[in-house]
């Protein structure tokens, strides 16, 4: 009943259509300075320190990037060649190949990402976990080509879960629970049925 109410309750749905409308299509393209510019509303010595901080976040990320190229790309050709040859297992192993890249990518820039948001205030930083939230959720929708009105709903109810899970705890198992009735509550109240179906993972055939 609680996640239904995220839907239906005056302004949890509509408040941010206005400048939320073209969000999705704003993102793109935009880095992360942008970002926290637009949505936490940086000083002016934010600003500064903020470009600071990503500048050697992105040195550490292009030094890891040139040391780690070969191995990218082979990870890429094999997922490629596990493609194009239909072999299941190849595919997921070469999934979890570039997963695991991935993650070593992330976890060698942790420390200069960790010192970016270490700038921003309390209240920006619930702002900015609220709009990562938004963009991860939205992002699952890209299939169903959201209108401006379906992104400004999600948005702002993604305001709202995100409250709710920081009360929650980040970890919890309720916060998982949130996270699931979001997802849950946008594929029954936002999206269209066409939508819904375009989605839906393809189910496989029985053997």
């Amino acid at each position: 009943m609680k996640a239904m109410m995220w839907f239906v309750l005056p302004g949890a749905a509509l408040v941010l259509a206005g400048s939320v409308a073209s969000a999705q299509q704003r993102d793109k393209g935009e880095g992360i300075f942008d970002q926290l510019l637009r949505e936490c509303k940086l000083t002016e010595d934010q600003q500064a320190a903020v470009k600071e901080k990503i500048k050697a976040r992105d040195e550490v990320l292009e030094k890891w990037d040139k040391d780690n190229a070969e191995k990218m790309q082979a990870a890429k050709d094999a997922a490629r060649e596990a493609a194009s040859k239909g072999d299941d297992e190849a595919k997921k192993k070469a999934g979890a190949d570039m997963k695991a890249l991935r993650t070593a990518r992330e976890e060698a820039a942790a420390e200069t990402t960790k010192a970016i948001y270490a700038v921003l205030t309390d209240d920006q930083k619930a702002v900015w976990k609220s709009y990562e939230l938004y963009l991860a959720t939205s992002s699952r929708y890209r299939k169903a080509e959201l209108t401006g009105d379906q992104q400004a709903k999600i948005r702002a109810v993604c305001d709202v879960v995100r409250k709710e899970i920081a009360e929650a705890g980040e970890d919890s198992k309720a916060a998982r629970e949130l996270a699931s009735r979001l997802r849950w509550g946008i594929e029954v109240f936002i999206l269209t049925p066409e939508q819904r179906k375009a989605v839906q993972a393809p189910k496989k055939n029985s053997p």
